[in-house]
């Protein structure tokens, strides 16, 4: 298939898209059909019902992405359907591409049931093995979209005519707090009795003689007064909240109020986490997983450092536009 003249700068990544949509097709016309009908699949239906609903669950949502995708993958070229770059990228948002983890957790239960089995359903484990194969997949559509997503003509059709600026000094600002975050981390005995105001008074001095631009705390924008707000040539840079950790109820408020504070023009923020728990480990898990679930949540964009990853949020100022959020956490154990 040739790719349409207007999506010609990037037609790379979207002739990728186009040879990952043959081989869903293929794994729907011949795999899927194949294993479920021409195999000892009938054995499924031998089992107890609450052992055969995960092994259903596999052909079910594995076939509807293999269909799914077959079709989506070379929308692109059709403007009736998407008359843009911009409208084929955002298609995607909160689709098959950004729940890799609960299809993951299906195979974990699938397997659960197989490995308990007195002998082996071959078409099951065909079905699983090819389960993760999509999964492998759609890791790579992700990338694809990822890229399509930072391109020029994206970025054109979401109204910039030039490269933002303001995303490098995102980037510098971010690891401005990542240096200082490790350094309470390095020092407890000097940091570990501060609160949330001391701990953010720090960043802000270390971040006012390190980055372009003012940094201010408790500072009025949009709807409330943000624990950290930088500024530079009359433009919020950066927006952040700090608190410690208080569970992932807690973490899903500091996101509502970081959204509550970005307006139409702000687009970069971060939640910066401090711990006190001991273990630290199992925290910066149940934070990753608690973001996942957040009603605006998009997409996991980024894995910088061990506790620090990066996403993409739908912005509540205006649900057509995405805002970058970081997650940052930083242990301050007194043990």
């Amino acid at each position: 298939m040739e790719i349409r003249g207007d999506f010609r700068s990037v037609d790379s990544w979207l002739h990728r898209l186009l040879t990952y949509a043959e081989t869903f097709s293929r794994f729907n016309m011949e795999d899927w059909s194949h294993l479920k009908n021409q195999e000892d699949y009938n054995r499924v239906y031998q089992l107890p019902i609450e052992q055969q609903q995960p092994l259903n669950a596999i052909y079910a949502d594995g076939r509807d992405i293999a269909v799914h995708m077959s079709g989506k993958l070379p929308a692109f070229n059709y403007a009736d359907q998407y008359p843009t770059l911009k409208e084929f990228v955002d298609s995607f948002n909160h689709g098959w591409i950004y729940q890799i983890d609960l299809l993951e957790k299906q195979v974990t239960d699938a397997r659960a049931v197989t490995s308990g089995l007195p002998s082996p359903i071959w078409a099951v484990d065909q079905m699983v093995d090819l389960y993760l194969k999509q999964l492998d997949l759609l890791r790579s559509i992700s990338q694809c979209i990822s890229f399509l997503r930072n391109s020029d003509l994206y970025r054109i059709e979401s109204g910039y005519t030039a490269p933002n600026p303001s995303t490098l000094a995102y980037e510098e600002i971010l690891a401005c707090i990542n240096g200082v975050g490790k350094m309470f981390e390095r020092l407890p005995k000097t940091y570990v009795g501060k609160d949330e105001e001391g701990l953010r008074d720090h960043m802000l001095v270390t971040l006012e003689a390190s980055v372009s631009g003012s940094a201010t705390g408790e500072t009025f924008n949009r709807r409330g007064k943000t624990d950290i707000l930088v500024r530079s040539e009359g433009d919020n840079v950066f927006v952040a909240e700090c608190k410690f950790w208080s569970g992932p109820k807690g973490l899903l408020e500091t996101i509502d109020q970081l959204l509550s504070y970005l307006g139409w023009r702000d687009n970069q923020a971060a939640a910066i986490i401090f711990v006190r728990n001991v273990d630290f480990g199992e925290t910066v898990k149940s934070a990753a997983a608690t973001v996942r679930t957040h009603p605006n949540f998009i997409r996991y964009v980024s894995t910088v450092d061990s506790t620090w990853e990066n996403y993409e949020f739908r912005s509540t100022a205006d649900p057509t536009r995405s805002v970058s959020i970081a997650l940052m956490l930083y242990h301050l154990c007194s043990v």
